[in-house]
């Protein structure tokens, strides 16, 4: 097969909506690998996923949005949206109206209930792809092996007419899950090899939800080869392992789209919501500002004053909550993290002297933190010869094994492939792309309206429909430095812009004698 890439191309014009009638039976399929990086996609690895790229298109430069972790990123392929729009920046934040005294999972379903209670129903400040389509008379099917499946599709409802939900072994409508655990047996662990979550979560998928038909859009979310990185570090046989499994329920939902008569109407989208990396350090911020004289915790044990600094980890990137907003605190963690040998890019919610503005990354939400760290990374690689390695904060997972949410190019570099009957064969997709793609693209495949409010772009040049022109290019560099007492602070974050939006390709920062 004649294998093409696609660039940019500059053009000038509107197309008109009127190009945009569809099939009524068109089926798009969005299935999610959490953590995989796009060098593991071989045809040894992953050999179902290799075929389905080579009759379709590989984006080649995909990003997820910053931060590069699961719940930031599925609320993102949901509503296309970046943080700063759709109100979910980590997978912990620091929510006060919800938890005083310590950060709640952004995931959690008491979390999004009491979210959506305190703001009528806009606890995810935009519209999902589900609520879209449904609104819009079409039908939908949400299948997960994590929680974040929740922030796909969390509307409450009684029956199946609004389509259904499962994620991590729960489902809306709550009456669903006895019937699943009738079917297929209780929701496995973690480590169950036999069946997998993943196994699990796929039957449930296309042996339940799609048991009266395909519906117009359906997503698959599959825990792996995420925890195996975590536990055993990308590239270690263990997450080789849980990528073949997931290639192997690839293969079981095609299987069922042949066997339904649908595979030739069904556009098929697998994607992952970051990259990965190994941790070479980790590293305690609370801790360390502590001994520095700056009041810091990772839980408040009584009821917090001005100045106090609660300290929330993700991982590769870390936030600094300062309770009032205390502009001398703020100031003070910023010229520790400007000497501290962990840190990478400082971002903070006021432009300061060496630091880039919350804003710029698109992560300044209502609750953003005073000061967010991306903590340093590097090229090197692990014991399995894997590159890309980061500092991590307090974390379950340690030297050697693995983690994310930082702004090294490992993490902030993801998967995409798509095929189907409105994707281009045999592509591959040179132009920066990004999670926050997915959500217009499908629109436009099913001929629904974007919101105005959706960041990402149309992915015009994938298609075999007509789309959106490509007006605009422009790669990006943005440098601060700030003087220390013993060393001189420099950070840099480089982009690139397509259409207006933004893709962030790295960050890093290093300190030199003054």
């Amino acid at each position: 097969m004649r294998l093409r890439t696609v660039f940019l191309t500059v053009g000038i014009g509107i197309l008109n909506l009127a190009c945009l009638a569809r099939d009524k039976h068109r089926h798009v399929v969005v299935i999610v690998w959490d953590g995989m990086r796009p060098d593991f996609v071989t045809e040894s690895n992953t050999p179902t996923l290799f075929q389905m790229a080579r009759h379709g298109v590989t984006f080649q430069n995909h990003h997820p949005v910053y931060l590069s972790a699961t719940e930031v990123n599925g609320t993102a392929l949901a509503t296309g949206g970046y943080p700063c729009d759709d109100g979910i920046m980590a997978n912990k934040e620091y929510r006060p109206t919800i938890a005083k005294q310590t950060f709640v999972h952004t995931e959690s379903p008491e979390v999004v209930h009491q979210g959506d209670d305190q703001t009528h129903g806009h606890y995810i400040r935009l519209p999902t792809v589900a609520e879209i389509a449904r609104k819009a008379g079409k039908k939908t099917a949400v299948s997960g092996a994590k929680g974040v499946a929740l922030l796909l599709d969390r509307s409450q409802r009684a029956d199946l007419s609004a389509g259904a939900d499962v994620y991590a072994g729960q489902t809306l409508p709550p009456s669903l899950a006895q019937t699943l655990l009738s079917r297929y047996g209780p929701f496995p662990k973690a480590d169950a090899l036999n069946p997998t979550r993943n196994d699990w979560t796929t039957l449930a998928l296309v042996d339940s939800l799609w048991s009266e038909g395909v519906p117009q859009i359906s997503f698959l979310w599959m825990n792996q080869p995420d925890l195996a990185q975590h536990r055993a570090a990308p590239g270690s046989m263990e997450a080789l392992a849980a990528i073949h499994d997931n290639d192997d329920n690839l293969a079981r939902v095609l299987r069922v789209l042949d066997e339904k008569g649908v595979r030739d109407t069904t556009d098929v989208l697998v994607v992952s919501d970051h990259g990965f990396s190994t941790v070479s350090a980790l590293v305690n911020l609370a801790k360390t500002l502590t001994e520095a004289g700056i009041k810091a915790t990772e839980e408040f044990q009584e009821t917090p004053v001005r100045g106090d600094v609660l300290v929330v980890s993700d991982g590769g990137s870390t936030a600094a909550y300062v309770v009032g907003h205390d502009p001398g605190v703020v100031s003070r963690v910023v010229r520790f993290l400007q000497a501290w040998p962990f840190t990478g890019v400082i971002f903070t919610r006021n432009p300061m002297p060496g630091t880039f503005t919350l804003d710029q990354v698109k992560a300044n939400t209502s609750d953003a933190p005073d000061v967010l760290v991306s903590l340093r990374w590097t090229a090197e690689k692990n014991s399995a010869g894997t590159p890309g390695q980061i500092a991590s904060d307090v974390s379950e997972y340690g030297v050697g094994q693995g983690n994310h949410a930082s702004l090294s190019r490992f993490d902030m570099h993801n998967t995409l492939i798509a095929a189907g009957p409105d994707f281009r064969p045999g592509v591959f997709d040179a132009l920066p792309t990004g999670n926050v793609d997915v959500a217009p693209t499908i629109l436009w495949i099913l001929g629904l309206k974007i919101p105005k409010a959706m960041d990402g772009r149309v992915l015009t040049e994938a298609l075999t429909v007509p789309g959106p022109r490509l007006k605009s290019f422009e790669p990006r560099r943005l440098e601060t430095t700030a003087p220390g007492d013993s060393s001189d602070w420099h950070q840099y974050l480089n982009c690139t812009e397509v259409n207006g939006v933004v893709y962030f390709d790295e960050g890093n920062g290093y300190q030199s004698g003054n």
